[in-house]
């Protein structure tokens, strides 16, 4: 027991850096088994975890952000020197790393055709050996002021495990505003010699977010593109709807010329307000006529009326009656025509059996005389 008690009195006395990876690495990987079985799909489940840490990691830099916006570098150095922000900054750098190493470890195993090489391995390694700097030094507080650049990360994460709330606009503009905008102005300021005056002249944070703005352009880019390209296909997916829709009544329309009004043209709506406006609802034209379908449509064909139609004339009772004797002489003649066919039939066969028969008689008696010959003259 006193072994336990003083390894706590020894744990007291590390750093957050040392006791936090190991209990958070357990944490995230249950939370990761207890929230993926609800999304189907393996690239959903790549970004549980991702997820959580970006969240977090948002949060934990506000505190840090508000003091960059109101005192400029010197109250974010002065924030990670002490205080409860000093733990705060170190609590969060060993959750990031946590992060990183149990994204990698879960993500071979769970969902390895996610985690890219530039994206995942590269990415993850170097963002590991960062976090073993900034705990290793004072500069975790410049790392937690960056954090907030994690924000759009958050919102990826939530738009591929929430598909009907995914904005390619929002998106994009927090890319733009958190890794790009804000990461070019701290870059500039960090590379001022004042601040590296703060940060007793080290040129590390300088350097670190230098990489990071290089990654986050690239990303950039390809970000455009796609959203450029997917706006592209669904204006060319409009316009043939559109000119569908606009083509199926251009050809209906002569058919129907002759005999009723022309229609008013209407531009139809992609988001239609009513049925109505809708291109799978089928235009009102009014009811037409029996006679003038027929003429429009047929027009060379002429409908017989009932006193011209061939319709034979019917026998009466007492013509039927005459007539029935005679019928009666008919089927008899039939059916007596019909035995006579059959019993010729069967004679034919018949003789034909009976001279096949007599034929091969014939034939075997001959060959027992032969064989009778034969056995004679074997004895002789």
């Amino acid at each position: 027991m006193s072994a336990v008690l003083d390894a706590l009195d020894l744990s007291r006395d590390l750093p957050l850096a040392v006791t936090l990876p190991a209990p958070l690495f357990l944490a995230m990987v249950g939370w990761y088994n207890l929230v993926a079985p609800h999304f189907v799909g393996m690239r959903k489940r790549a970004y549980v975890l991702s997820a959580l840490s970006s969240f977090t990691m948002t949060l934990f830099s506000l505190p840090f952000v508000y003091a960059y916006f109101t005192g400029g570098l010197p109250a974010v150095w002065a924030a990670g020197e002490d205080g409860w922000t000093k733990t705060l900054a170190d609590t969060a750098v060993a959750s990031f790393g946590t992060y990183l190493f149990a994204d990698l470890v879960v993500g071979y195993i769970a969902y390895r055709e996610e985690v890219g090489l530039l994206t995942g391995w590269i990415h993850h390694t170097v963002y590991i050996a960062v976090m073993v700097h900034c705990a290793m030094s004072k500069q975790s507080c410049i790392f937690l002021l960056a954090a907030i650049m994690e924000l759009p990360t958050f919102d990826l994460a939530i738009s591929n495990l929430f598909p009907p709330v995914r904005s390619d606009e929002r998106f994009l503009t927090l890319m733009m505003c958190t890794r790009i905008l804000f990461n070019t102005w701290l870059l500039a300021d960090c590379a001022r010699p004042t601040s590296r005056a703060v940060t007793e002249g080290s040129w590390i944070p300088t350097v670190i977010l230098g990489l990071a703005l290089t990654l986050h352009a690239s990303w950039m880019q390809g970000g455009v593109r796609g959203y450029l390209r997917r706006r592209s296909k669904a204006a060319k997916a409009a316009k043939e709807v559109e000119a569908a829709w606009v083509a199926v009544p251009e050809q209906k329309t002569p058919l129907l010329a002759p005999t009723t009004p022309a229609l008013e043209a209407t531009t139809p709506s992609l988001n239609p307000v009513t049925p109505d406006e809708s291109p799978l609802v089928t235009p009102h034209t009014p009811g037409q006529p029996v006679t003038m379908i027929r003429d429009n449509f047929f027009p060379n064909i002429t409908i017989p009326t009932m006193p011209n139609l061939p319709i034979p004339a019917i026998p009466t009772l007492s013509d039927m009656a005459a007539a029935l004797p005679q019928a009666k002489a008919n089927l008899n003649q039939l059916q007596f025509g019909f035995a006579e066919a059959v019993n010729r039939r069967w004679e034919e066969h018949r003789e034909k059996l009976a001279a096949r028969g007599g034929a091969l008689a014939a034939r075997g008696e001959a060959l027992l005389r032969r064989r009778r010959r034969d056995w004679a003259d074997a004895d002789e």
